[in-house]
């Protein structure tokens, strides 16, 4: 394999084989590309999409390399949750959709980042909340069983892919390192995979994967590319089931404004969380959606009119915590 080639390659727009795209994501997420040629395909990457077969080669690579993860085996999917940038403009809800979920019954898995990169990041407010990073992978699964929510640091997902994400963050660039971790399919099969992209040209080429990738999946614009929905203008929703995508909400095209959103630090977004939840206090409409979505994609209701007037509902119905 030739650094240089497929360097010029990618850099020519021709993208890559699947063949070829699963080498190099191997021989990268192992360390067996040295740092200069593995910073200039970081580069290449972020400029020029490596086309359907190169990202379903680099997803098998990744997926070779994944931890045993275990679904609990309830009547519902388990949602997964990635978190792999900071945020600077919003509170970090995250965290929010999390617990709105683990209150329906619905597993939770995040995974991502400890920092944010300046920003704050998702693992800050989950550990305002009391949710702390695993320390292997038996922590993982036994957290999903008996607590329902259980929160993986890349690092233990995957060593080579923290490595990437680190050297990316010394580059100051943003590319395909993080959408590979974005659709990481960390639970199989008996998981709904929430998919944020970072901005609208990335929407199609992620769609395209996640369609031939098969499974289940949200696919929306992330608020600055995290996994919760922007509280003050909803984008557009796409659900992949078993490999077709189906829009289902639009982005909504007005933002609104809304008082009794938190401070941006991680301490008073987790206190309003933590207030959110003891007190049933009303939720930003874009995150009603999201939650009705995933709420349907789980397994909870059999249509997603019924979700939608679950999530309607102030309370949704639901006991104190």
């Amino acid at each position: 394999m030739s650094y240089a080639t497929l360097i010029r390659r990618i850099e020519a727009g021709e993208g890559l084989n699947y063949v070829e795209a699963r080498a190099l994501g191997a021989a990268m997420l192992d360390g067996g590309v040295p740092e200069l040629e593995t910073a200039a395909f970081l580069v290449a990457f972020n400029q020029h999409e490596p086309g359907l077969d190169g990202w379903l080669g680099l997803h098998a690579a990744l997926a070779e390399r994944l931890p045993d993860f275990v679904a609990p085996s309830g009547p519902f999917r388990t949602v997964v949750l990635p978190t792999y940038h900071g945020v600077r403009s919003h509170p970090h809800l995250t965290p929010l959709l999390a617990l709105l979920l683990k209150s329906f019954g619905i597993p939770v898995l995040i995974h991502g980042v400890l920092e944010g990169g300046g920003g704050t990041a998702a693992a800050y407010v989950l550990r305002e909340l009391g949710i702390m990073p695993c320390a292997s992978v038996g922590q993982v699964n036994a957290h999903l069983l008996d607590e329902g929510i259980a929160f993986a640091p890349v690092a233990l997902l995957s060593p080579g892919l923290a490595a990437l994400l680190a050297l990316r963050a010394r580059l100051g660039i943003d590319g395909w390192v993080t959408r590979l971790a974005m659709l990481a399919d960390v639970l199989g099969e008996h998981s709904v995979r929430v998919t944020p992209v970072a901005s609208d040209r990335e929407t199609a080429p992620t769609r395209e994967v996640l369609e031939a990738l098969g499974g289940h999946a949200l696919l929306l614009q992330g608020c600055e590319g995290e996994a919760f929905a922007d509280p003050l203008q909803r984008p557009e929703m796409m659900l992949v089931q078993d490999g077709q995508g189906q829009l289902v909400y639009e982005a909504q095209s007005i933002a609104s404004v809304l008082a009794n959103l938190p401070e941006l630090d991680a301490r008073a977004t987790g206190a309003w969380i933590d207030q959110v939840m003891r007190e049933h206090l009303s939720l930003p409409l874009p995150i009603r959606n999201q939650l009705a979505v995933c709420l349907y994609a789980s397994g909870y209701t059999e249509d997603l009119n019924q979700a939608r007037a679950i999530t309607a509902i102030d309370g949704f119905g639901r006991t104190a915590a």
